[in-house]
C-alpha cells in the first residue's frame, strides 16, 4: 500500500497565530482505495500535536457513505508514537464522507485496529509531504 497525494492548503492556528498545514489523499493498492487521510499539523509548534484523520472503508462506483467510518490519530512527536483518539471530538466535518467517527473503544483491540495502523505505516512511509512531521519524532 502507498499514500496517493491529492491536494493541501495552509492557515493560520487561531490560538497561536502560527502555519497550520492540511494535506490529503488516499492510500490504495492494486486492489483500490482503501482510505482517504487528512494530516494536519502546525509548523513550528511543538505543544501542537499532528493530527492525522483516517476515512476507512470502501471507496468507488457503488459505495456510499455508510461503507466508510472515520478514526482519528494523534501523534505525539515526543514519544515518537501515534494514538488513536476519540473520533467525535476530533471533528464533525467528515459527515458527506463517511457514516460516523468511531471513539477509541471501538477501534484498540479490535480486527480494525490492524487495518488502521497499517494503513497509517503506508501513510507514514509514503507520504513525502509530511517529513517535517517525521522530522519532530526524531529530534525527541
Amino acid at each position: 500500500m502507498r499514500a496517493n497525494f491529492w491536494r493541501d492548503s495552509q492557515g493560520t492556528c487561531d490560538c497561536c497565530g502560527k502555519t497550520s498545514k492540511t494535506i490529503w489523499g488516499d492510500i490504495s493498492d492494486a486492489g483500490g482505495s482503501h482510505a482517504v487521510y487528512y494530516v494536519q499539523w502546525t509548523v513550528d509548534a511543538a505543544e501542537h500535536w499532528p493530527n492525522v484523520d483516517l476515512l476507512v472503508g470502501a471507496w468507488g462506483d457503488g459505495t456510499s457513505p455508510s461503507d466508510r467510518v472515520h478514526i482519528a490519530i494523534r501523534y505525539h512527536p515526543g514519544l515518537d508514537q501515534f494514538m488513536v483518539i476519540d473520533g467525535p471530538a476530533r471533528r464533525d466535518g467528515y459527515k458527506d464522507l463517511c457514516a460516523r467517527s468511531l471513539n477509541r473503544d471501538e477501534v484498540i483491540g479490535t480486527p480494525l485496529a490492524q487495518q488502521v495502523f497499517s494503513l497509517l505505516d503506508a501513510l507514514w512511509l509514503t507520504e513525502p509531504r509530511i517529513e517535517e512531521v517525521r522530522a519532530l519524532g526524531r529530534t525527541r
